[in-house]
């Protein structure tokens, strides 16, 4: 019998050919509680078998096909795209309804299976929009079928919204920050306790004496949050990975928490991570050793901004131990990258990266207006920063002979503190792109997340949110490919602009910039997968980001489960490339 299940949430449908990556938090949990000496099961979902459990195949040809019509129709042909679309909508419909239907008695079975188990502590791992639904349906379930199990909410969904998670009384407790502690106190408190009332007790004392910390509770009607224990990265244990049935054998790698600038006025990175740490670059490599023997040779650094001096290091020890992989991660731009001697140092940085394995980053450069870029996004950086920071990873690709791809993320429409107008904004964007000459390009719509600068002192910066938008924010469900008419609005407004225009406005952006030349909204971890899977050059992307749209908007996954196939053997080739 398990001291504790795991389940990780899931949408009913596949949102990126990404979504099936090793699920390294879950992993981690595991190890870390079982060798406190509990027994932990994971229940992932996130696999190739689930979402086709949902598909009704009987409608997969219909909706590939009339998605194909559409992804295929030149914008221009709006007779073809006007016949087309209603069709497409209603199969669209008529498969929603399948697949949910067949989620919630999936998720039934998963109730009772849990009931039966006769474990006493159910951990969810919450995500954004729909599956933050279907987390708390399973919640719900759980609660008819056995309502003396503790439902525990975290993951970074719940280090975000915090206190909104236990509004809906759909989870009993939500952990916050790291949950290895946490979750290992809950088991120990478990098992001194007769009752699920009992054991909220015991939390709640354990809680205020100190000894329970990274964790929200309710004792009545007050809702209330436990101190948050510093993070530090060394504390990560290597994660225990035992099915990788349906998984791609991608391994996230956490090499550091929080960032090392952690005052952008968007980013919630630094409310969930105050404080910047870095795991021990001989630890890094070590996990990288780790799975190297389970057959992974394809890593992701889970870094928010890693200083390039930290991953140096890595990269260093890396080059020492003579270890063949391949990786991607996030990069921040260098200050005064621009002058001659940093600039040097950022290529030979590069340099080193490259040799010892890394083939994408993502960037954020956020806007090409200089004023917003300091006052209204809080970057730390100038644009000669940003720029100059791309052009040194561009010569440090081209010195190496081995091709970098680089994705550059902008935020638009952006506040603007009536500094400067949209148009401007486009246009300033537009030549930023332009000169960067970036491998992909990210537009994100602005969003105010609780914690930010952008929340906290919203009117500010021109938002204007009401008393329901964090919750509304908890269930929302963006996905890209939706025009924005059946985008549901919810009650934030930027500038006058209500969501649906904001995001209207968004893709506008996306599409002038795809007809520059551009490819979009490929991020570093597509990348690694279509690299690895011969899609090469600009027209690799291009082609590699249609066959992923037309699966996803079809359910129709014969393709990504085929990349899947083809990374998971690269992966494991590249992995035995270091056992010769």
């Amino acid at each position: 019998m398990p001291d504790i299940i795991l389940w990780n949430s899931i949408a009913h449908r596949r949102r990126s050919p990404s979504d099936t990556f090793l699920e390294n938090g879950l992993g981690i949990l595991k190890t870390y509680v079982e060798k406190q000496g509990y027994q932990v099961q994971i229940i992932d979902w996130a696999c190739n078998e689930y979402w086709e459990e949902m598909t009704p195949k009987s409608l997969l040809r219909v909706n590939r096909y009339l998605s194909a019509l559409l992804l295929s129709s030149n914008r221009r042909n709006r007779i073809l795209i006007s016949l087309v679309l209603p069709f497409f909508l209603l199969t669209q419909t008529i498969v929603t309804m399948i697949q949910k239907r067949t989620l919630n008695i999936m998720l039934r079975k998963l109730a009772e299976s849990i009931r039966d188990s006769r474990c006493n502590i159910v951990g969810i791992k919450v995500w954004y929009g729909e599956a933050y639904q279907t987390a708390k349906a399973l919640a719900n379930w759980i609660h008819i079928l056995a309502p003396e199990i503790l439902i525990v909410a975290g993951g970074p969904h719940a280090s975000i919204y915090r206190e909104a998670v236990l509004e809906d009384n759909a989870f009993d407790i939500a952990v916050i920050g790291e949950g290895e502690k946490a979750l290992a106190a809950l088991v120990a408190l478990d098992r001194r306790s007769i009752s699920k009332n009992d054991l909220l007790k015991k939390v709640a004392q354990a809680a205020l004496a100190g000894k329970l910390k990274n964790i929200i509770y309710k004792d009545g009607n007050k809702t209330i949050t436990a101190p948050v224990e510093k993070a530090d990265a060394n504390h990560k244990v290597i994660p225990t990975y035992e099915n990788m049935e349906g998984k791609t054998r991608i391994h996230v790698l956490v090499d550091a928490l929080g960032c090392p600038w952690g005052k952008c006025n968007f980013c919630v990175h630094s409310c969930i991570y105050p404080d910047y740490t870095v795991k021990a670059p001989e630890s890094v490599v070590d996990e990288i050793e780790a799975m190297i023997q389970k057959d992974i040779g394809f890593f992701r650094f889970a870094g928010s901004t890693s200083s390039l001096d930290h991953v140096c290091d890595i990269a260093r020890s890396i080059e020492k131990r003579e270890l063949k992989i391949i990786y991607s991660m996030f990069a921040r731009s260098e200050v005064c990258a621009s002058d001659d001697v940093q600039y040097r140092k950022v290529v030979d940085a590069y340099r080193l990266l490259i040799r010892t394995g890394l083939r994408a980053v993502f960037i954020g450069g956020e806007t090409g207006d200089e004023q917003i870029l300091d006052s209204v996004m809080g970057k730390g950086v100038t644009l000669d920063d940003i720029k100059a920071t791309i052009r040194a990873m561009r010569e440090a690709s081209d010195k190496e002979r081995i091709h970098l791809d680089i994705g550059l993320s902008l935020i638009y429409p952006s506040p603007t503190k009536r500094i400067t107008t949209l148009e401007k904004l486009r246009s300033l964007n537009l030549g930023l792109v332009n000169e960067t000459q970036p491998d992909s390009v990210l537009i994100n719509p602005p969003a105010p997340f609780p914690g930010t600068a952008w929340f906290n002192n919203s009117e500010q910066y021109g938002f204007e949110l009401d008393n329901n938008f964090t919750r509304e924010m908890l269930n929302y469900e963006y996905v890209l490919y939706k025009p924005p008419f059946l985008w549901p609005d919810i009650d934030v407004k930027l500038d006058g602009m209500t969501f649906r225009q904001i995001l209207g406005e968004c893709q506008i952006h996306r599409k002038t910039i795809e007809e520059r030349g551009f490819v979009t909204e490929v991020t570093d971890e597509h990348f690694l997968m279509m690299r690895a899977t011969g899609y090469n050059g600009k027209q690799g992307s291009i082609e590699f980001k249609q066959n992923a749209l037309l699966d996803i908007l079809s359910c129709d996954y014969r393709w990504i489960n085929e990349i899947q196939e083809k990374i998971n053997h690269m992966s494991k080739m590249q992995a035995q490339q270091n056992m010769r």
